[in-house]
């Protein structure tokens, strides 16, 4: 059934998580951000490409060649979600340790908390462990590698509208891509 999703390649590492894609416009948004904070703050680092933002909800791991079963487990947990779709207001910039810095929300949505709770118990009846935090802490990685630290403040709100989930396998390897392995309408 997936078995073109399923090719290997061992020069590719595939970071495979769900998260939310921003639209166009909502990535124009976030760019005109990031540049005003690149010029107000020169954090020096490596800015990620407008095409590499998401909100990571849950990471299932990283592999040299995609689990055929577990990504299976994974999309059966998403097709049983029954989560709204909503609208994502960004208002902060900050930086976590390790030089990242992030834009994220001063509030965290309650549909939006609702979605990662529903898609964190989902995937533990599937039998879909996840990597990370158990907690949520809702952001959009724009700056790794950063020498300077981004310090913690408002910004311009950038209103997402949140229509879907998506299950990404993040290739880094030869060539650097998204792929999709799903994508679930929000109601």
């Amino acid at each position: 059934m997936h078995q073109d999703l399923f090719g290997s390649s061992h020069s590719v590492v595939h970071n495979v998580f769900f998260g939310l894609m921003p639209d166009d416009a909502t990535r124009e948004r976030m760019l005109e951000t990031v540049e005003s904070l690149r010029t107000a703050h020169d954090p020096q680092g490596r800015w990620l490409k407008p095409v590499r933002y998401h909100m990571t909800l849950h990471f299932l791991g990283t592999f040299s060649e995609l689990p055929e079963d577990r990504i299976e487990a994974a999309i059966r947990a998403a097709e049983g979600l029954r989560a709204p779709a909503f609208d994502l207001v960004l208002d902060r910039a900050g930086s976590f340790s390790g030089g990242i810095g992030w834009l994220g929300c001063a509030r965290t949505e309650p549909t939006l908390q609702q979605l990662w709770d529903e898609l964190r118990q989902a995937l533990a009846r599937e039998h879909v462990s996840t990597k990370g935090h158990a907690r949520f802490t809702p952001h959009v990685t724009v700056l790794r590698d950063s020498r300077k630290t981004m310090p913690d403040v408002p910004i311009e709100p950038v209103r997402w509208p949140v229509r879907e989930l998506m299950l990404i396998d993040s290739q880094l390897g030869d060539h650097n891509e998204y792929r999709s392995l799903g994508r679930w309408r929000l109601k």
